[in-house]
């Protein structure tokens, strides 16, 4: 029994060695970047990734850019210093604009930091790089997402809900993680996920593959660098009817893809809103916030606790508002959730945006408000949003609704 225990110390004592040469190895990189590329002066950036929290942070994929000077902060965005949202405009030597976040406001970040100690059973005064020496960080893992899985009662649920089965994460996160899978990768997972995982969300639903998300370039401490893709919708009210009606068949086609399109997960996502869509100059439309997202993993053997996996679920609250039940989503193997909010936010209660249409359009394509009124109060919304892509298609190539090029107001 001794020379078990003697053995795990020794082990324990090699990876901790391991572990902090891989922190010294890195900071010396990070030296020899500024001397050969950057300044001695460290850019204004990286005062934003807290990168001594590392590594209770996201990851230092983009810090060498940010380091030699490849990603500028615009300079007018960083004299607010009461930025609420966390969310800063730079933009790369190629003049590529991008968005840098911190993915949380001030506070959750400092309470966050206060309850690192605790949450590992370490020291009260113990340091991030403690961390790497954890030996329950798995556990952790595990338990994160159980939680957000469950019904909270003392905090509310946050960020990344994986089902029906919590185990599911674990392939989830292979795309994010090294060949190596080094501790320190499986500790910013944690980080990510206990405060927001669209890193990791957008390492799985790449731009490259043609998922409707933002362009992603990296993490660098608590900072992830995003392309900007274009103006909220929100701010894109007052335009021509027919231009609207393009982001509208987009939006419908993006409800379709987190669907369906991922051959292992559908991606439901929480926060419909034309705040968190945006239009570039081409007209392509992109979902900018992916923190709060439901990830159901399809390919489960179901338990008994799941007697009907194999059916549909469609959505059964009736009345105004946005709302929906988890539980009953990750019952079923399929949802109708992207649907119906896609159909709300073009033609639901709260500042519908294909509305108001116009006479004209009423009058001759009558079916297009009706099949919207299916979308939100039918049975089938599947057969449903079939038939309404495919008049949209139909519309948009319709040489009398191509003429409602005008602003409609």
């Amino acid at each position: 029994m001794n020379d078990k225990i003697y053995e795990k110390m020794m082990l324990r004592r090699r990876f901790f060695k391991r572990a902090s040469l891989m922190v010294i190895a890195f900071t010396i990189s990070f030296y020899v970047s500024v001397l050969l590329f950057g300044d001695l002066k460290a850019p204004r950036v990286m005062q934003l990734t807290d990168l001594g929290r590392c590594p209770a942070c996201y990851g230092v994929s983009v810090c060498p850019e940010l380091y030699s000077n490849q990603i500028i902060m615009e300079s007018h965005k960083w004299s607010s210093m009461f930025n609420t949202k966390n969310i800063y405009y730079g933009y790369t030597r190629s003049n590529r604009r991008v968005i840098l976040k911190k993915l949380a406001h001030n506070s959750e970040l400092r309470n966050f930091d206060n309850n690192l100690c605790k949450t590992f059973n370490l020291k009260r005064n113990c340091k991030p790089i403690h961390l790497l020496n954890a030996s329950n960080i798995d556990n952790k893992l595990i338990k994160l997402v159980e939680y957000n899985l469950s019904v909270p009662d003392s905090r509310p649920r946050k960020g990344l809900v994986m089902c029906p089965y919590a185990h599911s994460v674990y392939d989830f996160i292979t795309p994010v993680l090294s060949s190596k899978k080094e501790q320190v990768d499986i500790v910013n997972i944690w980080t990510m996920l206990s405060i927001n995982p669209e890193p990791i969300v957008l390492q799985v639903l790449q731009k490259s593959s043609g998922w409707p998300v933002p362009a992603y370039a990296g993490v660098c401490g608590r900072v992830e660098v995003v392309a900007y893709e274009g103006e909220p919708l929100s701010s894109l009210t007052h335009i021509s009817w027919y231009r609207k009606l393009k982001f509208a068949k987009k939006i419908l086609d993006a409800a379709m893809d987190f669907t369906f399109k991922h051959d292992r997960f559908r991606f439901y996502l929480m926060d419909w809103s034309v705040d968190n869509i945006v239009a570039n100059e081409k007209d392509d439309i992109t979902f900018v916030d992916l923190e709060d997202i439901i990830i159901l993993d399809k390919h489960i053997a179901p338990k008994q606790d799941l007697p009907d996996w194999y059916q549909r679920y469609s959505r059964e609250i009736t009345g105004t508002g946005f709302s929906f039940s988890i539980d009953n989503m990750c019952k079923h193997h399929l949802s109708d959730h992207n649907i119906w909010a896609a159909c709300y936010i073009l033609a639901g209660d709260e500042d519908p945006y294909l509305s108001p249409i116009p006479e004209e359009v009423q009058t001759t394509k009558p079916h297009l408000e009706r099949l919207l009124k299916e979308c939100l109060d039918g049975e089938d919304r599947f057969r449903t949003i079939t038939n309404l892509q495919h008049v949209l298609g139909d519309m948009l190539t319709d040489e009398n609704i191509v003429g409602y090029s005008a602003v409609i107001r």
